[in-house]
């Protein structure tokens, strides 16, 4: 079997009623990749969890794992895991039994004392295994819900929300600890979130959604950084999204009132553009002068210090331009005050075409 088509979503639709909530899902996913479906809610991700997992059943199509077609199995005759959102412990049992639950029938004893031992040592929660679910914290829940999909060595394990009950900074340390958990043990991981920064950081490669459908599916980087659609664009990180047109030999935008040079040749006359904020130079305006190309001159409306760098929102014409500009020390000459006169400017490979 070819390693780059592990888990292969064929064709995958599915209604509830009158609303379509996937239609014709299409997907390859590699062993040992740790892949993200991302989207805002309604957008689909959880309903092809679901139907990975065999808790829901598509209406056409092929979920297709190590070679084996697994659509119409059951979900405890598929070699998976699934990780609920709510984490679903057993409250009335410990840590100890909560992790062998899943393999008490098919070991001895002594096998799954071993069993037990080696995946809390994995997890660094040998300590827990006495304490009762409610005795623990949300970050010690998640290790031993994380733990007890693990212990039966899955082919593939899919994870809903996986951080999502955590606090930002151990949410932040946790998503360290289960890429790095992921590559150790080389099962296939497959989750879904709305959160982009989680995506990013766990993802090798994410899909978006949207209504059902996926509108770009690519590395976090690729993504981020060179996004098909406006749409796209738009739902990762922070845009600025200016439209352009063709004047005389450049192009022009009217509500910025600058010609822009672009990097590349464009088929369109007309299109929108994508420049994003922390691409953009920030100086102080003293007796500088703004470029014939890719620059302008603003006010500071707004200011937001947000520790490692600051975020300013410019006025100029008839838009607000957001900059992300790095702290590198309190000098004023990287700080700049509301009210405070700037001139901004970016190179031409900053600037990213929309397809749509």
């Amino acid at each position: 079997m070819d390693n780059n088509n592990f888990l292969v979503i064929e064709n995958i639709s599915k209604s509830f009623g009158d609303n379509k909530v996937l239609e014709n899902i299409n997907l390859n996913i590699s062993k040992s990749e740790f892949f993200g479906l991302l989207g805002s809610s309604g957008s689909g991700k959880t309903t092809l969890l679901r139907i990975l997992g065999g808790f829901e059943k598509p209406d056409t199509g092929r979920v297709i794992l190590d070679g084996t077609d697994i659509t119409k199995l059951e979900p405890f005759d598929r070699p998976l895991n699934y990780m609920f959102q709510s984490y679903a412990l057993f409250p009335h049992l410990n840590v100890f039994n909560n992790l062998a639950f899943g393999i008490k029938e098919n070991f001895t004893l002594k096998e799954i004392e071993i069993n037990v031992r080696n995946i809390a040592e994995l997890l660094s929660i040998e300590h827990l295994l006495n304490r009762r679910i409610k005795q623990l914290s949300g970050g010690e829940q998640q290790r031993v819900a994380l733990g007890r999909c693990l212990i039966k060595k899955p082919k593939l394990l899919l994870l809903d929300e996986p951080l999502a009950a955590l606090d930002k900074k151990l949410r932040s340390k946790t998503q360290l600890e289960l890429t790095t958990l992921q590559k150790k043990l080389k099962i296939t991981f497959v989750f879904v979130t709305h959160d982009q920064e989680e995506a990013m950081s766990l993802s090798d490669r994410m899909a978006i959604m949207k209504n059902g459908l996926i509108l770009e599916c690519s590395s976090p980087e690729e993504i981020y950084e060179n996004p098909k659609s406006l749409y796209t664009a738009n739902f990762i990180g922070i845009a600025n999204i200016i439209e352009i047109y063709k004047k005389d030999e450049n192009f022009y935008s009217d509500d910025l009132g600058i010609n822009f040079k672009l990097n590349k040749k464009l088929k369109n006359t007309k299109t929108n553009i994508l420049l994003r904020p922390e691409k953009i130079k920030i100086q102080s305006i003293n007796n500088l002068k703004t470029s014939s190309f890719n620059s302008f001159s603003g006010e500071i409306l707004e200011k937001s210090y947000l520790g490692s760098f600051t975020r300013y929102e410019i006025k100029i014409k008839n838009m607000i331009i957001s900059v992300l500009d790095q702290n590198f020390n309190s000098s004023s000459n990287y700080n700049f005050p509301k009210g405070g006169k700037v001139i901004c400017s970016w190179e031409s490979e900053s600037i990213k075409v929309l397809e749509d």
